[in-house]
């Protein structure tokens, strides 16, 4: 979401940039060959990217409403653009990593080597790029260079997937979770893992019981030393940074599938298999609002810059606006 724009993608191989205040649909994204499962604008909204399941990736100029560059990457898994210039990041199914500069269409290659990436980010000093792969490592390139800094292995980290990563604000913490349940704290300057965090909560034994650590993130207000972890078993924690020790347990009625800090606040919001999104002051662990409107999981959720529009996207085939008010501190 951008302005009063957002972008979302479908089953029928097109993504939609339409009006946030009146649901009119500006730009239709065509000529893709599949599923369109990713899809986001430039940080400064002059861009919008969007990639489908056979990885066809199009730019397009949101002005002028025509495509500027066009490429195929095969199977593509996400997409990232960097939040101060016109590189856009792209995993694949194969684990090689794309950085194309836009609209020129140069490009940096982060070798893979054969090792499916989930997930992937620029931190913060936009120097650097963390990767996720589906062996459990963790690789940290210089973007500039594309030399390997980090390179933690399978194994000293995680066991499976990389589902979800964030970087903290001070750009020297980086927290992934994992579907073997587990959350790692780990160091961008050093590559040292900090902590391993144990997400299964108090019943990771239940036959039902799916650990998978879908959704992480940092508290956006430096007053407060915060990260939450949800899973897909509804399991919900609350961590203490400074102390690395968790500060609540909650459990939700249905599975996470992503979480999302407010700015400058103690607050966040999660998003439910069950479709309705979740208010929490982390504080106290309390749940705040609930917002309900979907039938089915709720795949993403992106919050406006001035925070009072919600954007959710959902497996019900709908997306939906919600005006929210920031919570008091």
């Amino acid at each position: 979401m951008t302005g009063k724009l957002a972008v979302t993608g479908a089953q029928d191989d097109v993504a939609y940039v339409w009006e946030t205040h009146s649901g009119e649909v500006i730009l239709h994204c065509k000529d893709h060959k599949d599923s369109v499962i990713c899809a986001e604008f430039s940080h400064d909204g002059s861009y919008v990217a969007t990639g489908d399941m056979s990885g066809v990736l199009i730019v397009w100029r949101v002005a002028t409403k025509c495509p500027v560059f066009q490429t195929h990457v095969g199977d593509l898994t996400w997409l990232r653009w960097h939040h101060g210039a016109n590189v856009l990041l792209v995993g694949t199914v194969l684990g090689d990593v794309y950085m194309w500069r836009i609209p020129g269409g140069d490009y940096k290659l982060l070798a893979g080597n054969w090792k499916k990436t989930e997930c992937g980010l620029i931190l913060p000093d936009g120097k650097r790029a963390a990767i996720g792969y589906g062996d459990g490592s963790i690789k940290i390139y210089d973007m500039k260079t594309t030399s390997r800094l980090h390179d933690i292995r399978q194994g000293q980290a995680h066991t499976g997937t990389i589902s979800a990563m964030e970087c903290h604000p001070d750009n020297n913490l980086l927290i992934t979770g994992s579907v073997d349940g587990h959350a790692v704290l780990l160091k961008t300057q050093t590559g040292k893992i900090v902590s391993v965090l144990d997400c299964k909560g108090p019943n990771p034994e239940a036959e039902s019981s799916n650990a998978s650590v879908e959704a992480v993130g940092f508290c956006q207000d430096s007053s407060f030393s915060l990260a939450a972890t949800g899973n897909l078993d509804g399991v919900l924690c609350i961590w203490d940074i400074s102390r690395v020790t968790v500060r609540h347990t909650l459990k939700q009625d249905s599975g996470i599938t992503k979480l999302l800090w407010i700015k400058n606040s103690p607050h966040f919001y999660t998003a439910g298999l069950d479709g309705t999104v979740r208010l929490y002051d982390a504080r106290s662990g309390t749940l705040q609002n609930e917002l309900f409107g979907h039938s089915h999981c709720i795949l993403d959720i992106s919050l406006s810059a001035d925070c009072s529009t919600l954007l959710t996207s959902s497996d019900d085939s709908t997306a939906r606006i919600f005006s929210v008010k920031a919570p008091d501190r």
